[in-house]
Protein backbone atom coordinates (compact mmCIF):
# COMPACT_ATOMS: atom_id res chain seq x y z
CA UNK A 1 0.00 0.00 0.00
CA UNK A 2 1.26 3.46 -0.74
CA UNK A 3 1.15 6.26 1.78
CA UNK A 4 -0.79 9.44 1.19
CA UNK A 5 1.42 12.56 1.33
CA UNK A 6 -0.82 14.34 3.86
CA UNK A 7 -0.89 11.51 6.41
CA UNK A 8 1.93 8.95 6.56
CA UNK A 9 -0.08 6.54 8.76
CA UNK A 10 -2.89 6.03 6.23
CA UNK A 11 -2.62 3.62 3.34
CA UNK A 12 -4.07 4.10 -0.12
CA UNK A 13 -6.71 1.62 -1.23
CA UNK A 14 -6.65 2.66 -4.88
CA UNK A 15 -4.31 -0.10 -6.17
CA UNK A 16 -6.33 -2.80 -4.44
CA UNK A 17 -9.58 -1.35 -5.75
CA UNK A 18 -8.23 -1.34 -9.32
CA UNK A 19 -7.13 -4.98 -8.98
CA UNK A 20 -10.55 -5.98 -7.58
CA UNK A 21 -12.36 -4.26 -10.45
CA UNK A 22 -10.11 -5.99 -12.98
CA UNK A 23 -10.81 -9.40 -11.40
CA UNK A 24 -14.53 -8.59 -11.27
CA UNK A 25 -14.58 -7.80 -14.97
CA UNK A 26 -12.88 -11.12 -15.72
CA UNK A 27 -15.33 -13.06 -13.54
CA UNK A 28 -18.40 -11.41 -15.08
CA UNK A 29 -17.57 -12.37 -18.67
CA UNK A 30 -19.02 -15.89 -18.50
CA UNK A 31 -22.37 -15.02 -16.83
CA UNK A 32 -22.89 -12.10 -19.21
CA UNK A 33 -22.01 -14.28 -22.21
CA UNK A 34 -24.41 -17.04 -21.13
CA UNK A 35 -27.34 -14.72 -20.52
CA UNK A 36 -26.77 -12.79 -23.76
CA UNK A 37 -26.64 -15.99 -25.83
CA UNK A 38 -29.81 -17.31 -24.22
CA UNK A 39 -31.62 -13.99 -24.59
CA UNK A 40 -30.81 -14.01 -28.31
CA UNK A 41 -32.03 -17.60 -28.57
CA UNK A 42 -35.17 -17.59 -26.41
CA UNK A 43 -36.07 -13.92 -26.04
CA UNK A 44 -35.97 -11.58 -23.11
CA UNK A 45 -39.44 -12.41 -21.79
CA UNK A 46 -38.48 -15.98 -20.81
CA UNK A 47 -35.15 -14.93 -19.30
CA UNK A 48 -36.23 -11.82 -17.43
CA UNK A 49 -35.20 -13.11 -13.99
CA UNK A 50 -31.62 -14.12 -14.96
CA UNK A 51 -31.22 -10.80 -16.74
CA UNK A 52 -32.44 -8.86 -13.72
CA UNK A 53 -30.08 -10.85 -11.49
CA UNK A 54 -27.20 -10.18 -13.87
CA UNK A 55 -27.85 -6.44 -13.82
CA UNK A 56 -29.06 -6.06 -10.25
CA UNK A 57 -26.49 -8.05 -8.29
CA UNK A 58 -23.43 -5.94 -9.22
CA UNK A 59 -25.43 -2.73 -8.69
CA UNK A 60 -26.57 -3.97 -5.29
CA UNK A 61 -22.99 -4.96 -4.41
CA UNK A 62 -21.74 -1.49 -5.38
CA UNK A 63 -24.45 0.13 -3.26
CA UNK A 64 -23.59 -1.98 -0.22
CA UNK A 65 -19.86 -1.42 -0.81
CA UNK A 66 -20.33 2.34 -0.89
CA UNK A 67 -21.42 2.26 2.74
CA UNK A 68 -18.51 0.15 4.03
CA UNK A 69 -16.19 2.04 6.34
CA UNK A 70 -12.51 1.98 5.45
CA UNK A 71 -10.02 4.65 6.47
CA UNK A 72 -7.66 6.16 3.94
CA UNK A 73 -7.54 7.63 0.46
CA UNK A 74 -9.55 5.66 -2.04
CA UNK A 75 -11.47 3.91 0.71
CA UNK A 76 -14.93 4.50 -0.77
CA UNK A 77 -13.69 3.32 -4.19
CA UNK A 78 -12.27 0.24 -2.49
CA UNK A 79 -15.61 -0.45 -0.79
CA UNK A 80 -17.46 -0.19 -4.10
CA UNK A 81 -14.88 -2.41 -5.83
CA UNK A 82 -15.14 -4.96 -3.01
CA UNK A 83 -18.94 -5.02 -3.33
CA UNK A 84 -18.74 -5.53 -7.08
CA UNK A 85 -16.12 -8.28 -6.61
CA UNK A 86 -18.35 -10.17 -4.15
CA UNK A 87 -21.26 -9.79 -6.58
CA UNK A 88 -19.16 -11.16 -9.46
CA UNK A 89 -18.11 -14.18 -7.38
CA UNK A 90 -21.78 -14.70 -6.55
CA UNK A 91 -22.66 -14.52 -10.25
CA UNK A 92 -20.08 -17.20 -11.01
CA UNK A 93 -21.59 -19.41 -8.31
CA UNK A 94 -25.04 -18.78 -9.75
CA UNK A 95 -23.74 -19.66 -13.21
CA UNK A 96 -22.35 -22.93 -11.84
CA UNK A 97 -25.74 -23.67 -10.28
CA UNK A 98 -27.58 -22.87 -13.54
CA UNK A 99 -25.21 -25.18 -15.42
CA UNK A 100 -25.66 -27.97 -12.88
CA UNK A 101 -29.44 -27.55 -12.95
CA UNK A 102 -29.56 -27.59 -16.77
CA UNK A 103 -27.46 -30.78 -16.90
CA UNK A 104 -29.34 -32.69 -14.22
CA UNK A 105 -32.90 -31.58 -15.11
CA UNK A 106 -33.19 -32.22 -18.82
Amino acid sequence: MTAHPSDPDRHSYRPFAAILLFLSAILMVMPVRRVLIEVNEYGLRQLLVPTLILVGLPAFGALIGAFLRFQGPGSRFFGIALGIFVASVSLMGLLAYWFYYSVTHI
